[in-house]
Protein backbone atom coordinates (compact mmCIF):
# COMPACT_ATOMS: atom_id res chain seq x y z
CA UNK A 1 0.00 0.00 0.00
CA UNK A 2 3.22 2.54 0.79
CA UNK A 3 4.09 1.52 -2.60
CA UNK A 4 0.98 2.61 -4.17
CA UNK A 5 0.34 5.66 -2.61
CA UNK A 6 4.35 6.79 -3.12
CA UNK A 7 3.53 5.99 -6.82
CA UNK A 8 0.37 7.88 -7.08
CA UNK A 9 2.28 11.02 -5.22
CA UNK A 10 5.02 10.73 -8.18
CA UNK A 11 2.44 10.66 -10.87
CA UNK A 12 0.39 13.37 -9.61
CA UNK A 13 3.63 15.99 -9.74
CA UNK A 14 4.41 14.26 -13.30
CA UNK A 15 3.93 17.19 -16.24
CA UNK A 16 3.85 14.75 -18.87
CA UNK A 17 0.45 12.85 -17.86
CA UNK A 18 -1.21 13.04 -20.70
CA UNK A 19 -1.68 10.43 -23.76
CA UNK A 20 -3.60 11.27 -27.27
CA UNK A 21 -6.18 8.85 -28.93
CA UNK A 22 -5.48 8.97 -32.76
CA UNK A 23 -8.19 7.13 -33.40
CA UNK A 24 -10.90 8.78 -32.17
CA UNK A 25 -12.97 11.34 -34.03
CA UNK A 26 -10.20 10.49 -37.07
CA UNK A 27 -13.53 10.53 -39.18
CA UNK A 28 -13.46 14.40 -39.12
CA UNK A 29 -11.72 16.62 -41.21
CA UNK A 30 -10.26 19.67 -39.11
CA UNK A 31 -9.25 22.91 -40.12
CA UNK A 32 -5.04 23.76 -40.65
CA UNK A 33 -3.72 24.68 -37.36
CA UNK A 34 -0.48 25.77 -38.80
CA UNK A 35 -1.31 29.88 -39.59
CA UNK A 36 -2.62 30.19 -35.90
CA UNK A 37 -0.13 28.14 -34.16
CA UNK A 38 3.25 29.78 -36.47
CA UNK A 39 1.27 33.33 -35.74
CA UNK A 40 1.15 32.62 -31.96
CA UNK A 41 4.98 31.25 -32.06
CA UNK A 42 6.11 34.69 -34.00
CA UNK A 43 4.17 36.00 -31.02
CA UNK A 44 5.73 34.49 -28.19
CA UNK A 45 9.65 35.13 -29.80
CA UNK A 46 9.08 38.35 -29.85
CA UNK A 47 7.90 38.64 -25.97
CA UNK A 48 11.08 36.47 -25.38
CA UNK A 49 13.73 38.34 -27.24
CA UNK A 50 12.25 41.88 -25.83
CA UNK A 51 12.45 40.25 -22.28
CA UNK A 52 16.05 39.00 -23.00
CA UNK A 53 17.41 42.36 -24.38
CA UNK A 54 15.71 44.00 -21.50
CA UNK A 55 18.28 42.80 -18.76
CA UNK A 56 20.88 44.69 -20.42
CA UNK A 57 23.64 42.01 -20.93
CA UNK A 58 23.66 42.02 -24.70
CA UNK A 59 23.70 39.17 -26.73
CA UNK A 60 24.22 36.46 -23.57
CA UNK A 61 23.64 33.20 -24.78
CA UNK A 62 22.39 32.11 -21.27
CA UNK A 63 19.72 35.42 -20.71
CA UNK A 64 18.65 34.15 -23.89
CA UNK A 65 17.79 30.65 -23.77
CA UNK A 66 15.84 31.14 -19.97
CA UNK A 67 13.70 34.16 -21.64
CA UNK A 68 12.68 31.46 -24.41
CA UNK A 69 11.88 29.13 -21.85
CA UNK A 70 9.12 31.53 -20.21
CA UNK A 71 6.95 30.67 -23.18
CA UNK A 72 8.60 27.84 -24.91
CA UNK A 73 8.78 25.13 -22.93
CA UNK A 74 5.91 22.30 -21.16
CA UNK A 75 2.04 22.17 -20.22
CA UNK A 76 2.52 23.59 -16.88
CA UNK A 77 5.40 25.91 -17.16
CA UNK A 78 5.14 27.62 -20.61
CA UNK A 79 2.80 30.07 -22.89
CA UNK A 80 2.88 28.23 -26.27
CA UNK A 81 1.94 24.94 -25.41
CA UNK A 82 -1.06 26.21 -22.68
CA UNK A 83 -2.44 28.07 -25.24
CA UNK A 84 -2.77 25.23 -28.03
CA UNK A 85 -4.20 22.89 -25.28
CA UNK A 86 -6.62 25.62 -24.38
CA UNK A 87 -7.57 27.89 -27.24
CA UNK A 88 -10.94 27.83 -29.03
CA UNK A 89 -9.10 29.24 -32.17
CA UNK A 90 -7.58 25.86 -33.53
CA UNK A 91 -10.15 23.14 -34.58
CA UNK A 92 -9.66 20.14 -32.33
CA UNK A 93 -10.80 16.65 -31.91
CA UNK A 94 -11.97 16.45 -28.11
CA UNK A 95 -12.59 13.22 -26.46
CA UNK A 96 -12.71 12.35 -22.50
CA UNK A 97 -10.67 9.47 -21.34
CA UNK A 98 -13.84 7.15 -21.03
CA UNK A 99 -14.23 7.83 -24.72
CA UNK A 100 -10.78 5.99 -26.19
CA UNK A 101 -8.87 3.67 -26.96
CA UNK A 102 -7.54 3.81 -23.29
CA UNK A 103 -11.24 3.72 -21.75
CA UNK A 104 -10.75 0.22 -20.29
CA UNK A 105 -7.39 1.04 -18.35
CA UNK A 106 -7.60 -0.21 -15.03
CA UNK A 107 -5.97 2.05 -11.63
CA UNK A 108 -3.47 -0.58 -11.16
CA UNK A 109 -2.12 -0.94 -14.43
CA UNK A 110 -1.50 2.42 -15.29
CA UNK A 111 -2.66 4.82 -12.39
CA UNK A 112 -3.09 7.90 -14.63
CA UNK A 113 -4.92 7.02 -17.38
CA UNK A 114 -7.15 4.62 -15.54
CA UNK A 115 -7.27 6.52 -12.45
CA UNK A 116 -6.58 10.24 -12.43
CA UNK A 117 -8.03 10.73 -15.89
CA UNK A 118 -11.22 8.94 -15.10
CA UNK A 119 -11.71 10.35 -11.23
CA UNK A 120 -9.94 13.28 -10.40
CA UNK A 121 -8.62 15.40 -14.05
CA UNK A 122 -9.06 13.90 -17.33
CA UNK A 123 -5.72 14.40 -19.02
CA UNK A 124 -6.59 13.24 -22.16
CA UNK A 125 -4.72 15.23 -25.36
CA UNK A 126 -6.34 16.50 -28.35
CA UNK A 127 -5.59 16.18 -31.81
CA UNK A 128 -5.53 19.13 -34.41
CA UNK A 129 -4.29 18.75 -38.21
CA UNK A 130 -1.18 20.59 -39.16
CA UNK A 131 -0.35 21.09 -42.50
CA UNK A 132 -1.06 17.37 -44.02
CA UNK A 133 -0.20 16.08 -40.47
CA UNK A 134 -2.70 14.85 -37.81
CA UNK A 135 -0.95 15.20 -34.46
CA UNK A 136 -1.93 15.25 -30.70
CA UNK A 137 -1.51 18.03 -28.58
CA UNK A 138 0.80 16.98 -26.15
CA UNK A 139 3.36 16.81 -28.60
CA UNK A 140 4.21 20.00 -28.25
CA UNK A 141 5.22 19.66 -24.71
CA UNK A 142 7.35 16.71 -25.94
CA UNK A 143 8.99 19.03 -28.75
CA UNK A 144 9.63 22.13 -26.31
CA UNK A 145 10.09 20.77 -23.39
CA UNK A 146 11.90 17.25 -23.54
CA UNK A 147 13.83 18.80 -26.43
CA UNK A 148 15.19 21.27 -25.12
CA UNK A 149 16.78 18.59 -22.77
CA UNK A 150 18.18 16.62 -25.64
CA UNK A 151 19.61 19.73 -26.82
CA UNK A 152 21.63 20.51 -23.77
CA UNK A 153 22.66 17.10 -23.11
CA UNK A 154 23.94 16.45 -27.12
CA UNK A 155 24.99 20.25 -27.97
CA UNK A 156 26.49 21.35 -24.50
CA UNK A 157 27.43 18.34 -22.57
CA UNK A 158 28.50 16.50 -25.49
CA UNK A 159 26.47 13.46 -25.26
CA UNK A 160 26.06 11.04 -28.16
CA UNK A 161 23.05 10.84 -30.09
CA UNK A 162 22.26 7.13 -29.20
CA UNK A 163 22.51 8.93 -25.44
CA UNK A 164 20.72 11.32 -25.80
CA UNK A 165 17.44 9.07 -27.66
CA UNK A 166 18.24 6.68 -24.82
CA UNK A 167 16.30 9.54 -22.26
CA UNK A 168 13.11 9.01 -24.81
CA UNK A 169 13.02 5.38 -24.61
CA UNK A 170 13.82 5.16 -20.80
CA UNK A 171 11.30 7.80 -20.29
CA UNK A 172 8.60 5.74 -22.78
CA UNK A 173 9.32 2.02 -21.31
CA UNK A 174 9.79 3.55 -17.85
CA UNK A 175 8.05 5.99 -15.07
CA UNK A 176 6.53 8.80 -17.79
CA UNK A 177 5.05 5.56 -19.92
CA UNK A 178 4.51 2.22 -19.19
CA UNK A 179 4.75 2.66 -15.80
CA UNK A 180 2.34 5.19 -15.26
CA UNK A 181 0.02 5.42 -18.41
CA UNK A 182 0.25 1.87 -19.93
CA UNK A 183 1.58 3.50 -23.29
CA UNK A 184 5.12 3.59 -25.16
CA UNK A 185 4.49 6.65 -27.56
CA UNK A 186 7.02 5.80 -30.46
CA UNK A 187 5.95 9.54 -32.02
CA UNK A 188 6.37 11.35 -28.69
CA UNK A 189 9.96 9.97 -28.95
CA UNK A 190 9.92 11.63 -32.20
CA UNK A 191 7.96 14.79 -30.97
CA UNK A 192 11.43 15.13 -28.37
CA UNK A 193 13.99 14.46 -31.21
CA UNK A 194 12.87 17.19 -32.97
CA UNK A 195 12.52 19.51 -30.18
CA UNK A 196 16.15 19.27 -30.06
CA UNK A 197 17.13 19.98 -33.40
CA UNK A 198 14.22 23.22 -33.71
CA UNK A 199 16.44 24.19 -29.72
CA UNK A 200 19.89 23.71 -32.32
CA UNK A 201 18.29 26.26 -35.06
CA UNK A 202 17.65 28.80 -32.44
CA UNK A 203 20.91 30.29 -33.14
CA UNK A 204 21.83 27.81 -35.82
CA UNK A 205 25.50 27.23 -34.14
CA UNK A 206 26.00 23.48 -34.80
CA UNK A 207 25.13 21.38 -37.93
CA UNK A 208 21.26 19.61 -38.11
CA UNK A 209 21.77 16.15 -37.60
CA UNK A 210 19.37 15.36 -40.45
CA UNK A 211 21.19 18.24 -42.46
CA UNK A 212 18.11 20.61 -42.69
CA UNK A 213 18.91 23.79 -41.89
CA UNK A 214 16.37 25.88 -40.69
CA UNK A 215 17.63 28.86 -38.69
CA UNK A 216 19.17 30.39 -37.13
CA UNK A 217 15.90 32.07 -35.81
CA UNK A 218 18.09 34.81 -34.20
CA UNK A 219 20.90 36.46 -34.41
CA UNK A 220 23.03 39.14 -32.66
CA UNK A 221 22.50 42.84 -34.14
CA UNK A 222 24.07 45.84 -32.47
CA UNK A 223 24.78 44.17 -29.43
CA UNK A 224 20.62 42.90 -29.05
CA UNK A 225 18.51 39.98 -30.17
CA UNK A 226 16.57 40.12 -33.11
CA UNK A 227 14.46 37.86 -35.21
CA UNK A 228 16.42 36.51 -38.07
CA UNK A 229 13.48 34.20 -39.51
CA UNK A 230 10.24 33.33 -38.85
CA UNK A 231 9.59 29.82 -37.27
CA UNK A 232 7.35 27.29 -39.08
CA UNK A 233 6.57 24.15 -37.23
CA UNK A 234 5.74 21.99 -40.61
CA UNK A 235 9.71 22.06 -40.83
CA UNK A 236 10.23 19.67 -38.05
CA UNK A 237 6.50 17.23 -38.40
CA UNK A 238 6.15 14.41 -40.18
CA UNK A 239 3.68 11.40 -40.47
CA UNK A 240 5.98 9.67 -37.38
CA UNK A 241 3.93 12.41 -35.28
CA UNK A 242 0.84 10.25 -35.31
CA UNK A 243 0.54 7.98 -33.07
CA UNK A 244 -2.27 6.28 -35.78
CA UNK A 245 0.86 6.04 -38.18
CA UNK A 246 3.98 5.55 -36.00
CA UNK A 247 1.83 3.04 -33.34
CA UNK A 248 2.60 2.94 -30.07
CA UNK A 249 2.99 -0.26 -28.11
CA UNK A 250 1.57 -1.14 -24.36
CA UNK A 251 2.64 -2.62 -21.41
CA UNK A 252 0.66 -5.95 -21.06
CA UNK A 253 -1.09 -8.19 -23.73
CA UNK A 254 -4.26 -7.15 -21.82
CA UNK A 255 -3.80 -3.33 -22.16
CA UNK A 256 -3.09 -4.24 -25.96
CA UNK A 257 -6.43 -6.34 -26.22
CA UNK A 258 -8.52 -3.55 -24.82
CA UNK A 259 -7.09 -1.16 -27.27
CA UNK A 260 -7.81 -3.36 -30.62
CA UNK A 261 -11.37 -4.27 -28.82
CA UNK A 262 -12.24 -0.56 -28.90
CA UNK A 263 -10.59 0.18 -31.90
CA UNK A 264 -12.62 -2.51 -33.26
CA UNK A 265 -15.95 -0.60 -31.87
CA UNK A 266 -14.93 2.33 -33.99
CA UNK A 267 -14.47 0.59 -36.80
CA UNK A 268 -18.09 -0.86 -36.46
CA UNK A 269 -19.55 3.08 -35.62
CA UNK A 270 -17.29 5.09 -38.47
CA UNK A 271 -17.65 2.27 -41.29
CA UNK A 272 -13.56 2.92 -41.44
CA UNK A 273 -11.14 0.57 -40.85
CA UNK A 274 -9.09 1.68 -38.20
CA UNK A 275 -5.59 -0.62 -37.22
CA UNK A 276 -2.75 0.78 -36.81
CA UNK A 277 -0.29 1.75 -38.61
CA UNK A 278 -2.98 3.59 -40.66
CA UNK A 279 -0.72 4.16 -43.83
CA UNK A 280 2.17 1.90 -44.04
CA UNK A 281 3.28 4.13 -47.39
CA UNK A 282 3.43 7.22 -44.94
CA UNK A 283 5.40 4.89 -41.99
CA UNK A 284 7.59 3.95 -44.92
CA UNK A 285 8.85 7.43 -45.66
CA UNK A 286 9.24 8.32 -42.13
CA UNK A 287 11.27 6.16 -41.44
CA UNK A 288 13.67 7.00 -44.93
CA UNK A 289 13.52 10.64 -43.24
CA UNK A 290 15.05 8.90 -39.84
CA UNK A 291 17.05 6.57 -41.54
CA UNK A 292 19.00 4.40 -38.97
CA UNK A 293 17.54 6.57 -36.21
CA UNK A 294 14.56 4.94 -37.46
CA UNK A 295 15.50 1.78 -35.01
CA UNK A 296 14.54 4.04 -31.98
CA UNK A 297 12.06 6.41 -32.88
CA UNK A 298 9.48 4.33 -35.42
CA UNK A 299 7.52 1.44 -34.62
CA UNK A 300 7.34 -0.77 -37.57
CA UNK A 301 5.67 -3.80 -35.93
CA UNK A 302 2.32 -2.08 -35.32
CA UNK A 303 0.44 -1.95 -31.98
CA UNK A 304 1.98 -4.58 -29.85
CA UNK A 305 2.58 -5.22 -25.74
CA UNK A 306 6.19 -5.52 -24.67
CA UNK A 307 4.93 -8.16 -21.43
Amino acid sequence: MRKVIVLLFCVISSVYASEVDSFLKRENKLKDSRDAINEKTHFFLKDSLNRANSKGKGCNEKVLYKSLRKNFRNHVFGQLTPWIIATDEIEKNVGLVRETIYADFRWFEAPIVGLLSKFISDSTGHNIRFGQYYVGTDKFEHFLGTGFKYFTKKYKKGWSTEKVLNIGVKAEFGFMGATTTGVISYADMVANFNGMRFWNHILSENEDILGEEFGPYVQCVDNKWVEAKPIDWLNYMDHAWDEGINCSKFRTKRLLKSVKKNLEKYSQETGIELTCPLSVEKLDIAKLKYNELSETLINSEGHQSIK
